[in-house]
């Protein structure tokens, strides 16, 4: 064996599983990583993995789209396999996940991908494998997914050895902790040890972390024009201070014109990068107001996305944008790969010439603390954020006189508002003996010094008349706040964090306020639960909550949710949504 500086280097026979475009190949072939087989499902994969052979050491001539559910082990490779590694699809473990509508796990189907990874590992039997997942695979289902996972690789006769590893503690300019899972077959005898941080406080010298601004040197234009943003949110980009994002218009930091909820949006929306630090972690499916943005106020470009990802400046990606985010946000980060190459071949074959600094079993890594200091200082601004000093005006007066009286028509029915002092009356369709339903939210927070009580009440008993009184009380927040409805004021469903609480009476028996009156209980809102704990019974759950969906509850099954198991639904929030969400 030559050491790999000097001369040639000794190749050993892999296999890639579930590709994407080539995280661990780029990483791992410059150390002899030979790809005798790569599969990949997704057609636009296979074309970039195609258009970098030379990254990523495949001995295919042309790598084709292949199914791994319907391809046999031995279809695949007939050549002896060293190394297996590969990341089953991660949405369905991930935080994304969770925030979208709960974690499916293994009861998902991309979740239940690993079994054909176990059958891989069984056919060829390795000397070991590599598995790469989201670090919320470690709490998926009360953290029985990732225990049925190392039971089933460790019942084919391998060691398991894992850790949450951050990319940033490589050299990547992100922060991206992923799970990597290595398997060392046990004849072997061998205890894996994983690679020190080459990065960061925990490295050998404490050489500092990647910065954005280093990673995109060669591609940055620190004089270039940018147009404004545009959209609904872009007027918000440019005063959102680098290394934030949309918390930055919250109350609890202290905005004057709050225009969110603590809670109400992923963590990359309106995120801006702070130059001198490393990035958020890179998602694969970006809406329009997701970052990174550029601390220039714009989407970053796929060519600074591959630099943050770690991929080689002459990596070619596709042309169209949203197709490169996906496939780059879906990657393995290539430096990681490759610290982790390095370690493999020191020490399953004892190759001195790829020894790296490795960890002590059981040590305790810097980013988790890091992650808490980071916790703690944004609690800090946040706690100071809302309060004005003494002799200042508070910040949360209204910006202009709110509007004392409005009369109007809606849905063919007669609409007033009385306001005065921070109190709302509605009425929809004129004043009867008795109110047939009304609705009563006193609020908190930012809202209380233009907003701190609604009432509205209507006569009308059709199907959609309660759907007309939240309509009135969006409008309302959105007339006298600087919120656009109830939803930012509520939070995400999954973690709601709302500033406001709510009354229902009347309604006689009808479906939408006998269901009105369900999804204001706390204990069957945001939960999936079974059809059986609904405490209406129903002849056709799915007919039924369908015709509560068309009467604008947010309530789903799986049906309109896979997230949601079969027979089971969830009620995500206790008003209906603004017409035409």
């Amino acid at each position: 064996m030559t050491d790999p500086a000097r001369g040639q280097i000794q190749t050993v026979n892999c296999l890639s599983l579930f590709s994407g475009i080539g995280g661990f190949e780029v990483g791992m072939s410059p150390l002899g990583f030979r790809f005798t087989n790569t599969l990949e499902i997704d057609e636009g994969c296979c074309r970039t993995l195609n258009a970098n052979r030379r990254f990523t050491g495949a001995v295919e001539r042309e790598i084709r789209p292949l199914d791994i559910t319907v391809t046999a082990p031995g279809d695949f490779s007939a050549e002896q396999v060293d190394y297996i590694v590969g990341g089953p699809p991660c949405q369905s473990f991930s935080a994304a996940g969770r925030r979208a509508g709960g974690v499916a796990g293994t009861g998902d189907a991309r979740g239940t991908l690993f079994w054909y990874y176990c059958r891989y590992v069984e056919h060829f039997r390795p000397k070991a494998f590599v598995f790469e997942n989201v670090r919320g695979i470690l709490s998926s289902r009360g953290g029985e997914d990732f225990r049925l996972i190392c039971e089933s690789f460790a019942a084919l006769g391998y060691e398991l050895f894992w850790r949450v590893l951050n990319a940033a503690d490589y050299g990547v300019p992100q922060r991206r902790e992923r799970v990597f899972l290595v398997g060392l077959r046990r004849d072997l005898g061998v205890k894996f040890r994983f690679p020190r941080p080459t990065h960061g406080p925990d490295s050998p010298d404490g050489r500092p972390c990647v910065t954005a601004r280093e990673a995109l040197a060669d591609v940055a234009d620190e004089t270039e024009t940018v147009p404004p943003y545009g959209g609904k949110y872009g007027a918000l980009l440019p005063d959102i201070p680098p290394g934030e994002n949309y918390r930055f218009y919250t109350e609890e930091m202290g905005h004057p014109n709050p225009q969110f909820a603590w809670r109400s949006k992923f963590s990359n929306f309106l995120y801006k990068m702070d130059p001198d630090d490393i990035c958020k972690t890179i998602i694969a499916y970006q809406g329009r107001y997701d970052g990174p943005f550029h601390w220039h106020n714009r989407k970053c470009t796929l060519e600074e996305l591959k630099r943050l990802q770690g991929f080689p400046p002459d990596f070619v990606l596709p042309e169209s944008y949203a197709e490169g985010v996906r496939q780059i946000g879906n990657s393995v980060c290539p430096p990681v790969a490759r610290a982790l190459a390095h370690a493999l071949r020191a020490q399953v074959e004892g190759l001195e010439s790829f020894a790296v600094p490795l960890m002590d079993e059981g040590e305790k890594l810097s980013f988790d603390r890091q992650k808490g200091r980071r916790a703690a200082a944004t609690r800090e601004r946040r706690s100071a954020g809302g309060t004005a000093a003494p002799g200042q005006v508070s910040l949360f007066e209204p910006a202009r006189p709110a509007a004392e009286r409005l009369e109007r028509e809606s849905r063919g029915l007669p609409v007033r508002w009385d306001y005065s002092g921070g109190e709302l009356d509605i009425e929809i369709g004129g004043r009867a003996d008795g109110p047939a339903m009304e609705l009563e939210l006193l609020f908190s927070g930012a809202v209380t010094a233009k907003l701190r009580r609604v009432t509205a009440r209507t006569s009308g008993t059709a199907p959609g008349s309660l759907a007309a009184l939240w309509d009135e009380i969006h409008a309302a927040v959105a007339e006298y706040t600087s919120f656009s409805s109830l939803m930012p004021l509520y939070g995400h469903f999954t973690e709601p964090h709302p500033k406001f609480t709510a009354r229902f009476s009347g309604g006689a028996s009808t479906p939408e306020a006998e269901f009105q009156r369900v999804a204001l209980q706390e204990s069957f809102r945001a939960r999936i639960l079974p059809f059986s704990a609904f405490p209406l019974p129903q002849e056709d759950y799915e007919a039924y909550f369908a015709g509560m969906r068309g009467l604008g509850f947010d309530v789903r099954t799986h049906g309109t949710n896979r997230t949601v198991p079969e027979g089971c639904f969830r009620i995500c929030y206790p008003f209906t949504l603004p017409s035409g969400k």
